[in-house]
Protein backbone atom coordinates (compact mmCIF):
# COMPACT_ATOMS: atom_id res chain seq x y z
CA UNK A 1 0.00 0.00 0.00
CA UNK A 2 1.15 3.10 -0.79
CA UNK A 3 2.86 5.11 2.12
CA UNK A 4 0.79 8.38 1.69
CA UNK A 5 -2.43 6.19 2.30
CA UNK A 6 -1.25 5.13 5.09
CA UNK A 7 -0.39 8.05 6.30
CA UNK A 8 -3.67 9.16 5.60
CA UNK A 9 -5.20 6.87 7.01
CA UNK A 10 -3.85 7.05 10.48
CA UNK A 11 -4.08 10.85 10.78
CA UNK A 12 -7.92 10.29 10.11
CA UNK A 13 -7.99 7.73 12.64
CA UNK A 14 -6.00 9.91 14.98
CA UNK A 15 -8.94 12.58 14.74
CA UNK A 16 -11.73 10.15 15.03
CA UNK A 17 -10.03 8.25 18.45
CA UNK A 18 -9.38 12.39 19.70
CA UNK A 19 -12.91 13.09 18.50
CA UNK A 20 -14.35 10.31 20.02
CA UNK A 21 -12.73 10.56 23.61
CA UNK A 22 -14.09 14.59 23.43
CA UNK A 23 -17.31 13.11 22.66
CA UNK A 24 -17.40 10.12 25.13
CA UNK A 25 -17.29 12.69 28.01
CA UNK A 26 -20.16 14.61 26.75
CA UNK A 27 -22.07 11.65 25.85
CA UNK A 28 -21.45 10.60 29.97
CA UNK A 29 -22.49 14.27 31.22
CA UNK A 30 -25.78 13.71 29.13
CA UNK A 31 -25.13 16.97 26.49
CA UNK A 32 -27.06 17.24 23.88
CA UNK A 33 -23.72 16.73 21.42
CA UNK A 34 -22.51 13.83 22.01
CA UNK A 35 -20.16 10.86 21.01
CA UNK A 36 -21.97 10.65 17.35
CA UNK A 37 -21.64 14.50 17.08
CA UNK A 38 -18.22 14.55 17.75
CA UNK A 39 -16.46 11.85 15.99
CA UNK A 40 -18.05 13.23 12.88
CA UNK A 41 -17.08 16.63 13.12
CA UNK A 42 -13.30 15.72 14.23
CA UNK A 43 -13.47 13.68 10.70
CA UNK A 44 -14.90 16.09 8.87
CA UNK A 45 -12.59 18.94 9.75
CA UNK A 46 -9.71 16.09 9.06
CA UNK A 47 -11.02 15.30 5.73
CA UNK A 48 -11.47 18.70 4.94
CA UNK A 49 -8.17 19.85 5.66
CA UNK A 50 -6.43 16.50 4.05
CA UNK A 51 -8.70 17.49 1.04
CA UNK A 52 -7.26 21.34 1.00
CA UNK A 53 -3.58 20.04 1.15
CA UNK A 54 -3.49 17.38 -2.11
CA UNK A 55 -5.14 20.48 -4.22
CA UNK A 56 -2.34 21.87 -5.94
CA UNK A 57 -1.19 24.76 -3.95
CA UNK A 58 -3.77 24.16 -1.54
CA UNK A 59 -3.20 26.29 1.55
CA UNK A 60 -4.07 24.26 5.26
CA UNK A 61 -4.26 27.28 6.87
CA UNK A 62 -7.08 28.48 4.56
CA UNK A 63 -9.59 25.21 4.95
CA UNK A 64 -8.70 25.35 8.83
CA UNK A 65 -10.02 28.94 8.93
CA UNK A 66 -13.09 28.03 7.54
CA UNK A 67 -13.89 25.17 9.09
CA UNK A 68 -13.48 27.17 12.65
CA UNK A 69 -15.89 29.17 11.31
CA UNK A 70 -18.19 26.28 9.93
CA UNK A 71 -18.55 24.93 13.53
CA UNK A 72 -19.97 27.99 14.81
CA UNK A 73 -23.04 27.03 13.92
CA UNK A 74 -22.88 23.38 15.32
CA UNK A 75 -21.92 25.69 18.67
CA UNK A 76 -24.84 27.83 18.31
CA UNK A 77 -26.94 24.55 18.45
CA UNK A 78 -25.75 23.29 21.51
CA UNK A 79 -26.65 26.47 23.81
CA UNK A 80 -30.00 26.32 25.04
CA UNK A 81 -31.39 29.25 27.03
CA UNK A 82 -33.85 28.61 29.84
CA UNK A 83 -35.11 31.43 31.14
CA UNK A 84 -32.05 33.32 32.87
CA UNK A 85 -29.93 30.46 33.04
CA UNK A 86 -27.86 29.85 29.56
CA UNK A 87 -26.78 25.63 29.01
CA UNK A 88 -24.45 24.20 26.78
CA UNK A 89 -21.37 26.70 26.23
CA UNK A 90 -19.09 24.18 27.16
CA UNK A 91 -20.29 21.58 24.69
CA UNK A 92 -20.15 24.41 22.57
CA UNK A 93 -16.51 24.54 23.13
CA UNK A 94 -15.78 21.26 23.38
CA UNK A 95 -17.17 21.27 19.63
CA UNK A 96 -14.98 23.97 19.16
CA UNK A 97 -11.45 22.01 20.18
CA UNK A 98 -12.83 18.60 18.34
CA UNK A 99 -12.74 20.63 15.00
CA UNK A 100 -9.24 21.93 15.84
CA UNK A 101 -8.04 18.16 16.81
CA UNK A 102 -9.47 17.26 13.67
CA UNK A 103 -7.08 20.08 11.63
CA UNK A 104 -4.20 19.08 14.11
CA UNK A 105 -4.55 15.29 13.53
CA UNK A 106 -4.69 16.28 9.58
CA UNK A 107 -1.72 18.26 9.27
CA UNK A 108 0.56 15.82 11.26
CA UNK A 109 0.67 17.86 14.53
CA UNK A 110 1.02 15.20 16.39
CA UNK A 111 2.53 16.50 20.03
CA UNK A 112 -0.33 19.35 20.16
CA UNK A 113 -2.76 16.46 19.12
CA UNK A 114 -1.76 15.06 22.35
CA UNK A 115 -1.33 17.56 24.61
CA UNK A 116 -4.49 19.62 23.74
CA UNK A 117 -6.53 16.35 23.94
CA UNK A 118 -5.19 15.51 27.80
CA UNK A 119 -5.93 19.08 28.85
CA UNK A 120 -9.35 19.07 27.32
CA UNK A 121 -10.09 16.08 29.12
CA UNK A 122 -9.17 17.38 32.26
CA UNK A 123 -10.50 20.33 32.26
CA UNK A 124 -13.91 18.56 31.08
CA UNK A 125 -13.31 16.41 34.12
CA UNK A 126 -10.90 17.75 36.35
CA UNK A 127 -11.79 21.15 36.16
CA UNK A 128 -15.77 20.27 36.68
CA UNK A 129 -15.23 18.66 40.57
CA UNK A 130 -12.57 22.02 41.51
CA UNK A 131 -15.84 24.57 40.01
CA UNK A 132 -18.35 22.61 42.34
CA UNK A 133 -16.49 21.90 44.97
CA UNK A 134 -14.13 25.34 45.23
CA UNK A 135 -16.40 27.94 43.09
CA UNK A 136 -19.94 27.12 43.88
CA UNK A 137 -22.23 29.14 41.45
CA UNK A 138 -25.59 30.58 42.02
CA UNK A 139 -28.54 28.98 40.96
CA UNK A 140 -31.39 31.17 39.67
CA UNK A 141 -34.90 30.91 40.32
CA UNK A 142 -38.11 33.04 39.57
CA UNK A 143 -40.66 33.58 42.74
CA UNK A 144 -43.71 35.03 42.87
CA UNK A 145 -44.49 36.96 46.11
CA UNK A 146 -48.39 37.64 47.03
CA UNK A 147 -48.91 40.60 49.15
CA UNK A 148 -51.88 41.18 51.01
CA UNK A 149 -54.27 44.25 50.48
CA UNK A 150 -52.99 47.70 52.41
CA UNK A 151 -49.30 46.43 52.49
CA UNK A 152 -46.77 49.07 51.51
CA UNK A 153 -44.45 47.54 48.65
CA UNK A 154 -41.34 49.52 49.36
CA UNK A 155 -41.39 47.98 53.06
CA UNK A 156 -42.15 44.52 52.03
CA UNK A 157 -39.25 44.96 49.53
CA UNK A 158 -36.61 45.62 51.77
CA UNK A 159 -37.76 42.78 54.05
CA UNK A 160 -37.95 40.36 50.72
CA UNK A 161 -34.53 41.79 49.74
CA UNK A 162 -32.75 40.97 53.47
CA UNK A 163 -34.16 37.07 52.75
CA UNK A 164 -33.54 36.24 49.60
CA UNK A 165 -30.13 38.43 48.85
CA UNK A 166 -31.11 39.19 45.75
CA UNK A 167 -34.88 39.49 44.45
CA UNK A 168 -34.59 41.13 41.13
CA UNK A 169 -38.16 42.44 40.97
CA UNK A 170 -39.66 41.94 37.05
CA UNK A 171 -43.17 42.39 37.32
CA UNK A 172 -45.87 43.92 39.70
CA UNK A 173 -49.68 42.68 38.85
CA UNK A 174 -52.97 43.79 41.41
CA UNK A 175 -54.96 40.55 42.56
CA UNK A 176 -58.61 40.24 42.71
CA UNK A 177 -58.07 40.25 46.71
CA UNK A 178 -56.63 43.88 46.04
CA UNK A 179 -53.42 43.10 46.76
CA UNK A 180 -50.18 42.64 44.32
CA UNK A 181 -48.48 39.76 43.12
CA UNK A 182 -45.03 40.48 42.63
CA UNK A 183 -43.23 38.62 40.11
CA UNK A 184 -38.62 38.36 40.68
CA UNK A 185 -35.49 36.67 40.08
CA UNK A 186 -33.33 35.48 42.62
CA UNK A 187 -29.94 34.34 42.61
CA UNK A 188 -28.82 31.71 45.68
CA UNK A 189 -25.49 29.70 46.59
CA UNK A 190 -26.21 26.18 45.98
CA UNK A 191 -25.51 25.36 49.36
CA UNK A 192 -28.83 27.32 50.47
CA UNK A 193 -32.04 25.42 50.22
CA UNK A 194 -34.75 27.30 48.01
CA UNK A 195 -37.71 25.79 50.20
CA UNK A 196 -36.89 26.97 53.17
CA UNK A 197 -35.85 30.31 52.07
CA UNK A 198 -39.28 30.59 50.18
CA UNK A 199 -40.69 29.37 53.76
CA UNK A 200 -38.84 32.43 55.27
CA UNK A 201 -40.62 34.26 52.91
CA UNK A 202 -43.72 33.44 53.39
CA UNK A 203 -42.97 35.02 57.57
CA UNK A 204 -42.56 38.72 56.28
CA UNK A 205 -45.71 40.42 57.69
CA UNK A 206 -47.94 40.85 54.15
CA UNK A 207 -46.84 37.53 52.63
CA UNK A 208 -49.71 35.65 51.41
CA UNK A 209 -48.15 33.26 50.12
CA UNK A 210 -44.93 32.38 47.36
CA UNK A 211 -44.98 30.33 44.43
CA UNK A 212 -42.39 29.49 42.16
CA UNK A 213 -42.57 30.09 38.93
CA UNK A 214 -41.51 27.76 35.71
Amino acid sequence: MDLAIIETVFRMLLALVTAAAIGLERELAAQPAGLRTHVLLGLGAALFTIAGIQFAGGDPTRVAAQVASGVGFLGAGAILQERFRIRGLTTAASLWVTAALGVAAAVGAYVALAAVTVVSLAALTLLKWVEREYFPRQRGQELAVHLSSGVRLSEALDRIQQISGTFDLRQIEPTADGGQRLVGHVRLPRTHDLLQVAERLEGVPGVSGISLQR
